[in-house]
């Protein structure tokens, strides 16, 4: 029996005990680490180790159900490891959030029970006032690490934000003036908050340049090679600051939100020059030894020891949840100390450019998730700010950051696939009030 069979037969088999009253209403479904067969496993190495594959690791399917549990195996990678006493997560269960029903745009009503059953997530996660109100898995186990993708650009975001905080980082200056090896090129005009909120107004974007993924001459595309993303099948012989040297301004900064993985990168090379340290190890002193957190998480590189914080985080889901409680009310229910600082929320809160918003590939996209609120923006990284004040951070493949300061909130997820979760988790922290 393959994997697949074994998955139908095992969902066949709750849904029957389900109908009887005998399980709960949650999809039951074989734990891939553990219930993936040995030859599959091997056929699943062999796939993402061909080169013309490799780009594959980015696109949800029966492969990377598999590899975005073991991304280690697939990515150069270094630990964040963790350090002292776990911080403790009362359980708190409300049955009452399997029943809240949301609706995403075009679609029928749906409890968040019947998502989860019904959708590719493998897991999610509800924090309420510190406290575990709401926990299922589907094909992992709670103690499984999953790829954050770009739910990670918050990350390499937050740290130059303290930084600036702190005095180290001016957000107004250059760029260039970071990273010396982008002196005399256009990123001698651009700054580090341009940066910072994806609106730098250079070339090789990400998704305005629709062939930006297949098409050899585009920036994106030759970056992508740099970092082992792409096979170099063209033999570009590239390295990553060759593309950043060549990248051309073609309107000015803060005009559109042009949301671009190139920006992320960046500002970790920012981090490493300011700091001295990789960002495993500056994350992992200012924030992962301080929450308590459960596990080690890891973050990926290139062969060469540049970063890939950008996308390539991985965490235990509680985890992630901790590290999302640093901005609420919650924080000393994970940290002795103030981690993110009220300024820092507040900035994110209220000083983005919603006029700049849906200019771009992205912010269109999000906002059709929200299609009746207005006055959108992004900032820090974050995808989605709020007006009430809540932000989002998602990732391909459909992970997620929802937090909502107000009600004490925190919505985390992991997925094989997207549907618009960022719907569901606005319903859930809507359901414990905060600001309207």
């Amino acid at each position: 029996m393959d994997f697949g069979e074994m998955k139908m037969r095992l969902i066949n088999w709750a849904m029957l005990l389900t109908t009887l009253g005998i399980l709960p209403a949650v999809a039951q479904e074989p734990i891939v680490s553990r219930d993936t067969p040995i030859a599959e496993v091997r056929d699943i190495f062999d796939y993402f180790h061909t080169p013309a594959n490799v780009v594959q690791i980015q696109v949800a399917s029966d492969k990377t159900l598999y590899a975005w549990q073991n991304m280690s195996a697939f990515v150069y990678t270094m630990q964040i490891s963790r350090d002292g006493p776990i911080s403790q997560l009362p359980e708190k269960i409300d049955p009452k959030l399997g029943q809240l029903t949301f609706t995403r745009p075009g679609m029928s009503p749906e409890t968040v029970s019947q998502h989860f059953e019904s959708s590719t997530m493998d897991a999610l996660l509800v924090l309420h006032k510190g406290s575990v109100v709401y926990e299922h898995y589907k094909t992992m186990r709670p103690f499984d690490k999953h790829q954050w993708f770009s739910c990670s650009k918050v990350v390499p975001g937050t740290l130059v934000a303290l930084l600036a905080l702190e005095g180290k980082i001016d957000l107004k200056q250059p760029v260039s003036d970071y990273v010396p090896e982008l002196k005399g090129s256009e990123w001698d005009n651009v700054t580090v908050e341009e940066t910072l909120d994806m609106a730098t107004g250079l070339d090789s974007t990400e998704h305005e340049e629709h062939d930006a993924r297949t098409n050899p001459e585009r920036g994106w595309y030759r970056w992508a090679v740099s970092l082992g993303l792409f096979e170099d099948k063209d033999k570009l012989n590239l390295s990553p600051f060759d593309v950043l040297r060549n990248m051309k301004r073609v309107k000015p900064g803060h005009t559109v939100f042009e949301y671009n993985s190139i920006n992320t990168f960046v500002l970790e090379l920012i981090v490493d020059e300011v700091t001295g340290h990789t960002l495993n190890e500056e994350f992992g002193a200012r924030v992962w030894r301080k929450i308590g957190a459960q596990n080690d998480a890891f973050v990926g590189v290139t062969e060469h020891g540049l970063g890939n914080g950008w996308g390539f985080i991985n965490t235990t889901l509680r985890d992630m949840g901790r590290f999302a409680m640093l901005y609420t009310p919650s924080w000393g229910k994970v940290s002795k100390e103030q981690i993110i600082p009220p300024a820092l929320i507040d900035a994110i809160q209220h000083t983005g450019k919603p006029e700049i918003y849906g200019g771009g590939t992205v912010g269109t996209l999000l906002q059709s998730s929200f299609p009746d609120i207005a006055g959108l923006t992004n900032r820090y990284q974050w995808d989605i700010v709020f007006p009430d004040g809540d932000f989002y951070k998602g990732g391909v493949g459909g992970q997620g950051i929802y937090i909502s300061p107000s009600a004490d909130t925190v919505v985390v997820w992991f997925s094989t696939g997207k549907q618009q979760e960022e719907v569901m988790a606005r319903a859930i922290a809507k359901s414990f009030g905060g600001t309207e």
